[in-house]
């Protein structure tokens, strides 16, 4: 079917063919000799068998020599006639059809598909020249560096194309020396056809040459064992590379790093005449900073072209290309950032939602934005160690406001007593950014982490603090309730406390006492009592004195505190349905 299908593309008359290719068709799917009885081939029937498949290949070829002479004839007879659209279009189709006739008759003759060994050739001859002209300069330098195990490898690469090549070219030498031994008497072919066909196959006996291939492999082994033979060792072909790069390229990169490093030095000493003290320019604080922004990315760009017109003058066009390449993968790794980056410029400049000398919320804990450039400065004085700088980008998304007067920046400084919510109470011993720790009665150390200790709303009471306490009496009581037995607790308690607190600097502020509210079996007093910040390490003694100062003025007054009572109602005559009731 592929034979039919090639002299059908040809315009081949199937017909006229038909006995040839099915006898050649027979042949290929012959079964070969059977050697597995005998020890001798048996060349009897080998020799019919091989004589026969080279007639039906002589007769197929002569066929595509005789379609090929008819093609030519014809595109003969149309270069006489005038040259039209139709004309060259046929002549175009004759064209391609007489191409794909030689390809054939060139196939069948020497057992081997040629086309797609040139196409290969060609296409990676293609890809290598395209790769080659994109990135010269790049490989210009690698192969200064790599020219000796490269040209080894080529000759590796080339001795094993050639060696596979000659075999290719024997086998198809082979086939066609074959062909011109055997005899191509055909008697349905005339002379000039059977010459015309001898003519193709002394061409094709030409181009299959082994001689020349053979030739050029041994030059290539030859060349091979000189390069192996003269390889230096490493370091000595290093230290040759680094020389010769500092000759050249090192000499030029250090005069472009030189230019950009100077003139950039210089053109950021100009800053002075628009910041500084001896500014030239009256201009708002503001807009000094959005000035100094664009000054220095005017001053970057400049530095950059004038490191790129260095080389250009230098005629390094190696390190232009890496410079070019370097700038065009950073601006495309960086068109995703581009957003967050004008963010930060904003920032920078001073006109983002942080703004300098502003509060700011940074890690759950209060800041002061002492400045914002490249980096940001933060600071918070009642922590230790209460500074701290941080990227630019980090500030994004983060909003800062105005600063209140005597606003605190944290519930607590060092040495000051707190109470928590999960019932700690203990001394601050150490507060940072990152942990707060506080000192127990009997000196044991509990840690939080800052923000841990801000959830648990501190109560600082080394500022002063206050007792609120419930005091229960009995009803028997309730004349005085409200008039005298106040003022008898109040009394009390100044005096018994005394010999515990100072009097000249007075601990107690205030001493509040009232009814509150009547409960079911007494009636309760509410106590607030206010004492001075300097008493919260005493804070649990002190309640528990109080509480002691309350029993002994109900007992030095006969006041009676009362005992919780069930009270049991009962229906008139129900106790004597009650058994153990009379």
């Amino acid at each position: 079917m592929v034979l039919k299908n090639i002299l059908q593309k040809l315009n081949v008359n199937f017909v006229v063919l038909a006995p040839a290719v099915l006898a050649f068709a027979l042949t290929l799917l012959s079964p070969l000799p059977s050697f597995a009885q005998e020890d001798q081939p048996d060349t009897s029937q080998e020799e019919p068998s091989a004589s026969s498949s080279s007639k039906n290949i002589q007769s197929i070829l002569l066929l595509l020599s005789n379609q090929s002479e008819a093609t030519w004839k014809e595109l003969e007879e149309l270069s006489r006639l005038p040259a039209t659209k139709r004309i060259q279009e046929k002549k175009e189709e004759l064209l391609l059809r007489l191409d794909g006739i030689n390809k054939n008759f060139e196939n069948i003759a020497t057992r081997m598909q040629t086309d797609d060994l040139n196409a290969a050739k060609e296409g990676d001859k293609e890809w290598f020249d395209q790769i080659q002209a994109i990135t010269k300069p790049l490989l210009d330098a690698l192969s200064d560096v790599t020219a000796k195990p490269r040209r080894i490898e080529r000759l590796k690469k080339k001795i094993e194309t050639l060696s596979n090549r000659l075999h290719q070219v024997e086998a198809a030498r082979k086939n066609i020396q074959s062909l011109l031994a055997a005899n191509a008497n055909d008697k349905d072919r005339s002379p000039e056809q059977i010459q015309a066909y001898q003519q193709h196959l002394q061409k094709l006996k030409k181009k299959y040459d082994p001689e020349l291939v053979r030739l050029n492999l041994k030059e290539t082994q030859r060349a091979l064992r000189i390069e192996t033979a003269n390889t230096a060792p490493l370091m000595d072909t290093a230290t040759t590379a680094i020389q010769q790069f500092f000759k050249s390229r090192g000499r030029n990169l250090l005069i472009t790093i030189a230019v950009f490093l100077g003139l950039w030095w210089i053109l950021m000493r100009f800053r002075v005449l628009f910041s500084g003290k001896k500014n030239i320019l009256n201009i708002p604080p503001w807009m000094n900073k959005v000035l100094m922004t664009i000054y220095s990315i005017l001053v970057l760009l400049f530095c950059i072209i004038s490191s790129m017109v260095t080389l250009y003058i230098l005629n390094d066009w190696l390190l232009l290309s890496i410079v070019i390449l370097f700038l065009i993968a950073v601006a495309w790794a960086s068109r995703q950032l581009i957003p967050r980056m004008f963010q930060e410029v904003r920032l920078a400049m001073n006109l983002g939602t942080v703004k300098e000398h502003e509060r700011l919320i940074w890690n759950g804990v209060p800041w002061l934005v002492e400045s914002i450039g490249l980096q940001a400065t933060l600071t918070n004085d009642s922590l230790q160690g209460g500074m701290v700088q941080l990227p630019v980008g980090d500030l994004v998304g983060l909003h800062s406001r105005p600063v209140v007067d005597d606003e605190p920046w944290f519930p607590t400084i060092p040495d000051d007593w707190v109470l928590l919510a999960d019932n700690t109470y203990g001394q601050i011993e150490t507060q940072t950014m990152e942990q707060v720790i506080l000192t127990l009665k009997g000196d044991t150390r509990k840690t939080y982490t800052t923000q841990e200790f801000l959830s648990l709303t501190p109560r600082n009471i080394s500022r002063g603090f206050r007792y609120e306490i419930e005091f229960g009496l009995d009803y028997s009581l309730q004349s005085k309730i409200c008039s005298e037995i106040p003022e008898i607790f109040q009394n009390g308690l100044r005096k018994h406390l005394a010999s515990h607190l100072e009097t000249d600097k007075p601990d107690i502020k205030n001493i509040e006492i009232a009814f509150d509210h009547a409960s079911g079996s007494s009636l309760i007093l509410k106590f607030l009592i206010d004492l001075d910040g300097r008493l919260g390490g005493q804070y649990v003694e002190i309640l528990n004195k109080i509480q002691n100062t309350l029993v002994i003025i109900c007992n030095e007054n006969d006041l009676k505190i009362p005992v919780s009572q069930l009270a049991l109602n009962l229906p008139e005559n129900s106790d004597k349905n009650l058994p153990g009731i009379s």
